[in-house]
């Protein structure tokens, strides 16, 4: 009698031990799904709502190429084929490797005109700025620093931009989801600079993973022509995720998870 009883609170506890064992490693994968959808999405929802209008240059299932401005500058000055502009705050924060063009919007449309161009191309120094844009009444006491030299955009736009006209220096980044490197046989989100190598940055996404866009409306799609990448309102991101199960017999954890973001890509 005491050999059976034994026996079943033996079976008892060790059912209630497998049971609390299965449902601590569900949680954990669980967590660690919603982990690597997250990472997937706030890298590139980030990047994406600072897309200026025509933003978008390949809008695919698995691949999204766009433009996001670094910095913002006002033309202080014209000296032939040069442009003094200032920079708010410097160019402590500017990433030379990351640029790779730039823009000037027209003061009559409101509309962006894109150049490809490296800083190192359009860089001249600043030791002319400040004095050119300080005889055009700017302050530049103790801010030289914030004034620069931009050449170049003679060639680039035809003429160097007028006094009182924007420039933008932009950066150009592709997305893609594509088989991992850090975990073979899943997907991984990759990122890349514009003239950059790949790098991947989230992984452990499903198969269901994908960019979709609209193009007004409410309805998505997952291509868009190049014809209509000016259209593009809104991007989602499908970052489904899934884990493997730890033990045999159990099936995957899998967590839905989709961003959408409104752009200003339209004109």
């Amino acid at each position: 009698m005491a050999l059976v009883l034994s026996s079943v609170l033996i079976m008892l506890v060790s059912t209630t031990f497998l049971v609390q064992n299965q449902y601590y490693s569900s949680q954990i994968l669980h967590a660690g799904a919603h982990d690597n959808a997250r990472v997937a999405t706030e890298r590139v929802t980030s990047e994406i709502r600072s897309v200026m209008e025509n933003g978008i240059l390949v809008a695919g299932p698995r691949t999204l190429t766009l433009r996001s401005p670094i910095v913002v500058a006002m033309v202080c000055d014209r000296q032939g084929a040069e442009a003094h502009v200032h920079f708010e705050g410097g160019l402590a924060g500017l990433d030379a490797d990351e640029v790779a063009g730039v823009a000037v919007r027209d003061s009559t449309t409101g509309a962006w005109a894109y150049e490809t161009a490296s800083w190192a191309a359009l860089d001249g120094g600043a030791i002319q700025a400040a004095a050119g844009c300080f005889e055009e009444g700017a302050d530049t006491v103790g801010a030289s620093a914030e004034f620069r030299t931009l050449g170049q955009l003679d060639v680039l736009f035809g003429a160097a931009p007028a006094q009182g006209v924007a420039v933008m220096l932009y950066r150009e980044t592709t997305f893609k989801i594509q088989e991992s490197e850090l975990d073979p046989g899943r997907l991984g989100l990759f990122r890349r600079i514009y003239g950059g190598a790949f790098v991947e940055f989230a992984t452990g996404m499903d198969t269901s993973a994908q960019f979709q866009y609209r193009t007004g409306g409410s309805t998505y799609g997952d291509t868009i022509t190049s014809a209509s990448l000016g259209d593009i309102d809104a991007v989602r991101i499908v970052a489904d995720a899934r884990k493997p199960a730890r033990t045999g017999g159990q099936q995957d954890v899998t967590f839905g998870w989709a961003v959408t973001v409104a752009l200003r890509n339209v004109p």
